[in-house]
């Protein structure tokens, strides 16, 4: 038996959870001459599961080259409506996965295709492999899908490894308010206030003259985090206004805020700061 007969006999072994492992590295083992056979297996849902295709995914990465390449990037673009909620679920996990795959390979081909998916499909591992490539063009992208509260905590990340690169687009939604019937729907203001936080953990000074602008900001949650990211940047020389909206937010019933609070007021005054 070649190597190829033997690969397909053995690639649908990766969706048995007590074999699965042992299977991935036989494959590992038989090399380029198994790629085609996994991708066959990548391309063979949606199903309820994503850890089968997660593992071969992430055994094409582990066995590298062009064919390998070709087949995750094949996979990634798909059409991606699956009218079944859980299987819906599952393929947007298997993406993300194919994503990371494709990251780990790090060839800059895959960057066109990772673009196409983080516009269509909004895949977070999508965001995360780009960042990694320093893909500047997928800032605009990752800042407007900042309004989902779902994905929001690993999309910060991405911006954040791209750095300074992403302050222009950061400063520009901080002004972009989603309204329904005139009142700023809440994935806008969260949105908006996560773009202040951004620009305070990024570092730059250059930054510090449009949040002053925001402390008078209608929405609270704003007005806070531009507060703390004033104090990061500025710590002694933050303004008073910034000190008192910070302060405020120790009386509230949120400990998260209430934390975050404290630790900023500590960063000015480590002694007094509960007592002002």
């Amino acid at each position: 038996m070649d190597k190829e007969s033997r690969a397909r006999e053995i690639v649908y072994g990766l969706s048995n959870p007590i074999m699965c492992y042992k299977v991935q590295l036989e494959l590992i083992s038989l090399g380029k001459a198994a790629v085609k056979p996994i991708i066959s297996f990548l391309l063979s849902g949606p199903t309820n599961e994503h850890a089968p295709r997660c593992l071969a995914a992430d055994t094409l990465a582990l066995i590298r080259g062009e064919d390998a390449l070709n087949g995750l990037v094949t996979a990634l673009l798909m059409p991606l409506d699956v009218p079944d909620p859980v299987k819906s679920l599952a393929e947007e996990a298997v993406r993300d996965c194919i994503c990371h795959a494709l990251k780990r390979l790090g060839d800059k081909k895959a960057i066109e295709p990772l673009l196409i998916a983080l516009e269509a499909y909004h895949l977070v591992g999508a965001a995360e492999a780009l960042a990694e490539f320093r893909e500047q063009r997928a800032i605009p992208i990752l800042v407007g899908m900042l309004d989902d509260s779902f994905k929001r905590r690993r999309l910060s990340d991405a911006i954040l490894n791209l750095g300074i690169d992403a302050i222009e687009d950061l400063v520009k939604t901080t002004e972009l308010r989603g309204l329904r019937e005139d009142v700023e729907i809440l994935p806008s203001i969260e949105r908006r206030a996560e773009a202040a936080k951004l620009l305070g953990l990024i570092g730059d000074k250059s930054v510090i003259p449009w949040l002053l602008c925001l402390l008078d900001d209608e929405q609270e949650l704003v007005r806070f985090e531009t507060s703390l990211s004033l104090i990061t940047l500025m710590e002694k020389d933050a303004p008073n206004r910034a000190l008192q909206i910070v302060r405020s937010s120790l009386h509230k019933v949120n400990f998260e805020r209430k934390f975050r609070a404290e630790e900023a007021l500590c960063l000015i005054n480590p002694r007094s700061y509960l007592s002002q």
